[in-house]
């Protein structure tokens, strides 16, 4: 079973019941709650849940957005859970309690989060733009990873610290966390660093959550092998988005639309894996419904 992000079509609405109606026009039945969501637009979309209208696979942090945050300026970590102004840190920790308060009250699985970033220029998309300049490619790309090194000072410890105080909460909520890989360079986690924070919490207690298309980036940029996020933290999976990409960094496709082999991802999921198409405009509601006939194909 897939669900859908509510990413593809929440700036087009006002309220939650418009939201997910067009959503199970195009035949789900079950979605993913993005980070733009309001307050009143939530509350629409869990009164449908109530009356067994949807059903909701997991919330994206941060879930429902609060009041100072406009739906148009919303980012998983507008507030950094790897923030070294604890004040922020603190901040970005009690919106995330709320979020897992929420998928509690909607039943959902998981929670997806964001990590945080370091506080530098990200230059992912500069990167792409020099492919075809094999010596600024390179330069640029060195100059990336010594800045992040340099950078990166205890905004890994931030997050342990975030996660020591999440993770008992989810718990007693009974949803669960899952850290998801990123697209810009500057944002948490890397490999590296999924793998220090792994060593910090046991199986069972946290989680990894696969973007493809993130994934497909970084291997795409040479910074990291696609294949091998996915051997690496494979016995973490609990969810995976799911989308297609066109070049080098032009993600959130309708599957089918791009150039991505979803063939990569089959051997890793499980019936238990949520798997939700994230999809963003100006994908259509045909070709969504044309990119999940194609994703049964390949993976079932």
């Amino acid at each position: 079973m897939f669900s859908l992000s509510t990413s593809w079509n929440s700036s087009e609405h006002k309220n939650g019941f418009d939201i997910i109606d067009a959503i199970k026009a195009i035949g789900f039945n079950t979605v993913e709650l993005n980070f733009a969501l309001t307050e009143d637009v939530i509350r629409d979309i869990l009164r449908m849940k109530e009356e067994f209208k949807i059903k909701i696979s997991s919330l994206h942090n941060i879930c429902p957005l609060p009041k100072e945050i406009k739906p148009a300026e919303a980012s998983p970590d507008y507030y950094s859970l790897a923030s070294c102004d604890e004040e922020e840190r603190k901040r970005a920790v009690a919106l995330t309690k709320n979020t897992i308060d929420y998928a509690n009250r909607f039943e959902a699985m998981a929670v997806v989060l964001h990590a945080g970033r370091i506080p530098i220029k990200d230059h992912t998309r500069d990167l792409a733009d020099l492919i075809d300049d094999k010596e600024q490619f390179k330069r640029l790309k060195a100059e990336m990873i010594n800045e992040r090194i340099a950078k990166r000072g205890s905004c890994l410890d931030s997050v342990i610290k975030s996660l020591n105080e999440l993770i008992p909460y989810a718990n007693e909520q009974g949803v669960s966390l899952g850290i998801e890989n990123r697209y810009y360079y500057r944002e948490i986690p890397i490999k590296e660093e999924l793998e220090i924070i792994f060593k910090n919490f046991k199986i069972g207690s946290l989680y990894y959550w696969h973007d493809v298309g993130h994934a497909e980036v970084f291997d795409r940029l040479g910074l990291a092998s696609h294949r091998d996020l996915l051997d690496t933290f494979s016995s973490r999976l609990i969810g995976i988005h799911l989308h297609d990409i066109i070049g080098l960094v032009n993600d959130h496709k309708a599957p089918g639309l791009g150039t991505f082999d979803f063939n990569i991802v089959k051997p890793y999921i499980s019936d238990d894996t949520i798997k939700v198409v994230e999809v963003h405009q100006p994908a259509t509601a045909e070709q969504i419904r044309q990119g999940i006939k194609y994703l049964t194909k390949i993976l079932g």
